[in-house]
Order: structure tokens, then sequence, then C-alpha cells
């Protein structure tokens, strides 16, 4: 990486050789932990108004959060709900992340402010050893209140430099890899169900949605959203292109391609969503077309989950 030891940003105080990777540990912590607690929120109201054997259950919720390992051990809801909050073994958990954060603050910390330090050393003393299920939305509530508490002191207390733009390079390739992988994991559902629902609930689009198409969500129109939307800040393609900005920034060749690879996977899948719609509206609703789209939908989504997943892979490379 070109500029170790050098300020990464023109005129903005130098980051040490060992903070960049620290850094952007850090950015994704915070994030992955808001996006966890997001998505276990929004199942836990799915779970509610739409029941499923528990297995099925908990195999959806460990698969959106990313434990495909532990959603093949069949657990059950319970159990994996204590995995994804209190598992400081396990790094889809919770509370992985936010120790994760702590301790890439610590090894970074002469790039930050003791302000940020404090808050998530804090943060670490009061993490449970479990979550007691009348308990879980009151423990998400709060690791969304110190997650958002992370992102406001980093906007206002941490100058525009190379450390800056390291901790928001993490941040984006994080909110891009957990919205990609939401979407990922229901791929195979039908074009209307209460899936999208929760897929939007997930990354706190329900009511953008509303205001943008009125009516219960579908598959297209969940994936215009998360997918493709430069503008809504959660979706896959508002991360990549800010994740490239921050690359440019800070001078880092390495992962440019992999981006590149994942916005022309974001672009073949929006092709395919309005060719998905467009047949819809020509041929009507026979299954044999149906269950086609949803294949070839189903596709595209793997494909630009991986793209996403080889983009964040090739950046960490770039930074070590």
């Amino acid at each position: 990486m070109a500029g170790i030891g050098e300020p990464l940003v023109r005129g903005a105080a130098g980051v040490s050789a060992s903070a960049p990777a620290h850094l952007l540990a850090l950015g994704r912590g915070i994030e992955r932990a808001d996006a966890t607690a997001r998505i276990v929120e929004a199942h836990l109201l799915l779970a509610r108004d739409h029941p499923l054997p528990d297995a099925a259950d908990a195999r959806l919720v460990l698969r959106a959060c990313g434990a495909d390992d532990a959603a093949d051990a069949r657990l059950g809801r319970g159990a994996a709900i204590d995995l994804l909050t209190a598992d400081r073994s396990h790094p889809a958990s919770i509370a992985h992340a936010l120790v994760e954060a702590r301790d890439a603050a610590r090894l970074a910390r002469e790039s930050l402010p003791a302000e940020l330090s404090d808050m998530l050393v804090a943060t670490r003393a009061r993490l449970p050893r479990k979550v007691v299920e009348p308990r879980v939305p009151d423990f998400l509530a709060w690791v969304r209140e110190r997650s958002a508490l992370a992102v406001g002191i980093i906007e206002s207390a941490v100058a525009r430099d190379g450390a800056f733009e390291l901790i928001a390079l993490g941040r984006r390739l994080e909110r891009a890899a957990a919205t990609a992988r939401l979407l990922a994991a229901h791929a195979d559902d039908p074009e209307s169900g209460p899936g999208w629902m929760f897929v939007l609930r997930s990354a706190g689009a329900h009511e953008a949605h509303v205001r943008a198409h009125r009516g219960a969500p579908t598959a297209a129109a969940a994936i215009e959203l998360l997918a493709l939307d430069e503008r809504f800040p959660r979706s896959v393609a508002h991360g990549l292109v800010h994740a490239e900005r921050s690359l440019r920034a800070i001078g880092v060749d390495g992962g440019a391609a992999g981006l590149a690879a994942s916005r022309r996977a974001a672009a073949e899948l929006s092709l395919l969503v309005e060719a998905s719609a467009s047949a819809a509206a020509e041929l009507g609703t026979a299954p044999a077309d149906a269950d086609r789209a949803r294949a070839r939908r189903a596709s595209a989504l793997r494909s630009l989950h991986a793209a996403v997943q080889q983009a964040t892979r090739e950046i960490l490379v770039a930074l070590d």
C-alpha cells in the first residue's frame, strides 16, 4: 500500500504502518454489530407474524447473518438467537463484533480520539454473557444505540484524514456485504411474500419502500432499493460507490478491480430485474415463467454476494 507511514490524504495527519488494518476492522465491527442487531430485530417480528418450524426459523436468521456453518448444525431458534447475540467466539455474533471493534480501537489508538476508545471500552464492559429471551429486544435496541453513538463520535471527532477514510471504508464494505448477504439468503423466496418485508426491515428500508412504492413489498422492489439504488445508504450500490471513493482517497490500488467486478454484477442484476418485470407484464403469471424468473434472480443475487465478498478479501489483502 502506497503511503504507509505518510499522510494518506494530503495535509492530513499520518497513519502508522500497523493502523490501516485495525481502522478497517474498527469500521467493520461497528457496522456488523448494527446490521446483525437489525436483522435479528426484524426476524423476531417476522417470527411473530409468520411463524415457521423451529429449525427452519433458526436457519433463516443464521444465514441472513452470515452464520452458515451454524445454520447447517440444525440449531433451534433459541440457540440461534443466543449465538447471534452473546457468543463471543462466533464471528457472526454481535458480541464478537463489538469486542473486535474495541480491540481494533485499542491497537489504533494513536489515530483515534480518546472519546471513541473510552466509549467502546465501556460498551465491551457492559456486554452480557447471555441474553435471556425476554430481554433480547432491549439488548438489540441497546446495541443499535451504541453503534449509532460510535458512528456519531467518528463523524464529529475524527479528522477527515486517512484514519477517517479507513474507518469509512470498513463501514461501507461491511454494509454492502450485509445487504448482499441478506438478499442472497432470500434469493429463493417467491416474488411476493413476507420474506421481502423482513429483508426491507432488516436494512431499515421499509419506510423508504412505502414512500416509493406503496403496497406490499415484492422481490423486484426490494432488489431495486437495496441492491441498485445508489441514493439509499444501506444499498449494495451505495456501499460500493463510496468504498471506491475511500480507496481513491487513501491511495489503495488493490481491491479496485474487485469493486469494479461487484458493480458489474450489480449492473447485471439491474438488467435482470428489468427483464423479469417486463416478462411478468407480457406473459402473466404462468408457473413455469415465474419459476424460471425466480431461478435467474436467485443466481444473480448469489453472484452479487460472492462478488462483494471477493472485493472485500482483495481490499483486506491490499491493506495487510
